[in-house]
């Protein structure tokens, strides 16, 4: 895939996200071309959508006396550093080969619900062996460490994907189901998922889908899919200060 259709979930005004002063535009961000993002919307979306989030972002920029500093988030981040660095009985490059893998075969252009549910059990499988990757840094050389921060990221990259082809139950331009053949008028909306600290498997209905969403919660809201300034309003609203960003996960293009 060239593309993953989704991203970052933004406001389409000012491309702000659920992070106060983060902005995101471009391939990042998720919701701007729907079922089909072709190569030659890049042109428009930078100049227009670029353009946005550049002005939002010194208009933020120019109205901060100064930058607060949270010693407990520095903490945190250092500990999400530190845990990884020790040596482990798994190498970070097979890993992401075998992700790479397990998305071409089990959600690739065309999918089903079997394959998907097998998909997401092989990704949990490669998510348990990330405290056993053998990662060694010196002062010349970090790439253990920043490929398991790929990896790490690549993994709910990949879970956001699978569970959001799962709820969409129908085909619609590059999402295609061998099992929903059918475009149905019901399903436009965007999948958006989001985590917290807690291990709920619900979305916002409370309904069980079946498989396992341990890995932290995903929370799936449904969101008008016409990107204007009262469209994106979530039927379960998330409030900012406390929310992680985004990530509105459709299929690869």
């Amino acid at each position: 895939a060239h593309y993953s259709m989704g991203g970052i979930f933004v406001n389409p005004e000012n491309l702000s996200t659920s992070v106060e002063g983060l902005f995101a535009v471009g391939e990042v961000a998720g919701g701007l071309h729907g079922a089909n993002r072709l190569g030659g919307n890049s042109l428009a979306e930078i100049i227009i959508f670029g353009r946005r989030a550049g002005i939002a972002a010194s208009k933020y920029s120019r109205n901060i006396d100064q930058q607060m500093r949270s010693n407990k988030a520095i903490a945190i981040a250092h500990e999400n550093i530190n845990k990884f660095i020790k040596n482990g009985n798994e190498l970070v490059r097979p890993l992401q080969n075998e992700l790479r893998l397990i998305m071409w075969k089990y959600c690739g252009v065309i999918k089903n619900e079997t394959l998907l549910l097998e998909g997401l059990s092989k990704i949990e499988r490669i998510k348990s062996k990330l405290s056993d990757i053998d990662v060694r840094i010196d002062q010349y050389n970090c790439e253990d460490l920043a490929l398991i921060f790929d990896l790490q990221s690549s993994l709910f990259s990949a879970k956001s994907t699978i569970v959001s082809a799962l709820q969409r139950n129908e085909s619609r331009g590059a999402h295609q189901r061998s099992d929903f053949p059918l475009l149905d008028p019901l399903f436009q909306f965007n999948c958006v998922v989001s985590m917290d600290d807690d291990n709920n498997s619900d979305d916002e209905h409370g309904h069980s889908h079946g498989y396992d969403l341990s890995m932290t919660r995903y929370q799936l809201l449904s969101f008008c899919s016409r990107m204007t300034s009262k469209a994106c309003v979530p039927i379960d609203p998330v409030e900012p200060s406390t929310a992680t960003p985004l990530v509105g996960a459709s299929n690869s293009g």
